[in-house]
């Protein structure tokens, strides 16, 4: 239970290099040209083409639901700068992982020594089950979200344990925590966090001191659990009806652990891609025996299970996606029991090098990524088919396009968002059908109609 020694910045070096190289190495990937804009993606592309920055820019939400403009910020941002030029996003997406890798390092060197903050950082880096936001532009939400949440609790540890004049790190703690708060909802749960973080881990000074450390960020959220509740009383019937309705039921919430932690130690039923419940749940339970053998690991543990408190009351609606940011605290716990015996350095060396290599050798790795690929290529070869079918001029509105695989292609989100971004032309209409065979899609249609053949979009009139 002793914690380990903070460490020395010379020797955080090492760890520091090796686990943002190894974040970049191994998401390398999502740098393909064939990896391209995909679903909601155009839709946040659309907003940013459309909608003035005043509607996305205010201090308290008006929804319950994808009210974030920080996030949204900073996708109107790189649409000014890159447009449509999917490859300087993806750029800026994998650095992002990388910083957050880098965060992370920085944040557990005051309780890990220099071997396990190298295997921590490099499990985070390339834990390839829990890494969807860093292939999804939509995604900004949970990438930035996690710049945040590390950002505000490092920001928070310096002040404690950095010495010095304390109230700049504390404000920067403030400020990066209510950008976490606008940039996603789950960052509600940081000032639970902060105080896990404060009362079982830090243990600095008397509790009046930890106290009014805590206060602002107590206030904080406050005013905005407040602000969320006014909005579920008035907005909740049309959030229950849909996939984003909350289930409230302790077998709802085990089974969301379950999932969870079954899709992030990869316990898919054979011939599926559905988790195993059960087998999550073991793997729950052998994480939180792990963690409870050190401070570190029951304040990371715990934090996790904040952020991820949201997600897991959605029974309807389960995503990877979610593990992003609880993911660099399950692999805090996972990495900090039995620091000072080398035989768990060597079983613990396994563990990440199994993690790593257990969807090489089932081949999840290879078809997730081919997978993204592929339908990546057919989105971006639509989408280039049309930019060249167009470039002298606009369809005849409205626009019919017949595709073979409805929701993979670049025109079906917001039925026809892609051909509006790229007219600049709000008033674009368009109709999205599904080739058949034998069955002519452009009968009917009053304006231009385009038809997918062979892979390849062509113009029919």
């Amino acid at each position: 239970m002793d914690e380990a020694e903070r460490v020395p910045r010379a020797r955080l070096l090492l760890p520091l290099l090796i686990s943002v190289i190894a974040a970049l190495a191994f998401n390398a990937w999502v740098l393909d040209p064939a990896h391209f804009f995909f679903a909601d993606d155009w839709g946040w592309l659309e907003r940013a083409q459309f909608h003035p920055w005043q509607e996305t820019v205010h201090l308290f939400p008006t929804a319950l639901y994808n009210d974030r403009p920080v996030g949204e910020l900073l996708i109107r941002g790189l649409y000014d700068v890159f447009w449509l030029r999917h490859g300087a996003w993806n750029q800026v997406w994998l650095a992002l992982h990388a910083l957050n890798i880098a965060l992370f390092v920085l944040l557990a060197r005051h309780w890990l020594p220099p071997l396990r903050l190298a295997l921590a950082g490099v499990l985070a880096a390339c834990w390839f089950s829990t890494l969807t936001a860093v292939q999804w532009i939509g995604a900004a939400f949970d990438l930035v979200g996690a710049t945040l949440v590390l950002g505000t609790l490092l920001a928070y540890q310096h002040a404690v344990l950095g010495g010095g004049r304390r109230w700049p790190w504390l404000l920067l703690s403030v400020v990066l925590h209510l950008a976490a708060i606008r940039t996603k909802e789950f960052a509600l749960g940081m000032v639970a966090v902060l105080a896990v973080w404060e009362f079982v881990l830090l243990r600095r000074d008397g509790l009046r001191e930890r106290c009014l450390r805590l206060a602002p960020h107590i206030l904080l959220a406050a005013v905005f659990v407040v602000r969320y509740a006014t909005l579920y009383r008035t907005q909740h019937a049309a959030l229950e009806s849909g996939a984003y309705g909350l289930s409230l039921t302790a077998s709802g919430l085990l089974e969301g652990i379950g999932w969870y932690f079954a899709q992030a130690f990869y316990a898919f039923v054979p011939g599926s891609n559905e988790t195993h419940i059960g087998i999550g749940l073991a793997f729950a339970a052998c994480v939180a025996a792990l963690a409870c053998c050190s401070r570190v690991g029951i304040a990371s543990l715990l934090s996790a299970m904040i952020l991820m408190a949201a997600v897991l009351l959605l029974g309807k609606q389960r995503h990877p996606l979610y593990l992003y940011v609880p993911h660099f605290f399950i692999a805090l716990a996972l990495c900090a029991p039995f620091q000072r015996r080398g035989l768990a350095d060597a079983a613990l060396a396994l563990l990440v090098a199994l993690l790593l290599y257990w969807p090489v050798h089932t081949g999840f790795l290879r078809d997730a990524r081919n997978f993204a690929l592929i339908k990546g290529g057919y989105s971006k070869t639509l989408f280039y088919d049309y930019a060249t079918l167009m470039q002298r001029g606009k369809p005849a509105s409205p626009v019919t396009i017949a595709v073979s695989e409805a929701y993979f292609d670049p025109f079906s989100w917001g039925s026809g968002d892609a051909l509006r971004i790229y007219h600049d032309d709000k008033s674009i209409q368009v109709r999205i059908l599904v080739a058949k065979e034998g069955v002519d899609p452009c009968a009917d249609a009053a304006g231009s109609c385009f038809v997918e053949r062979q892979g390849h979009l062509t113009r029919v009139r």
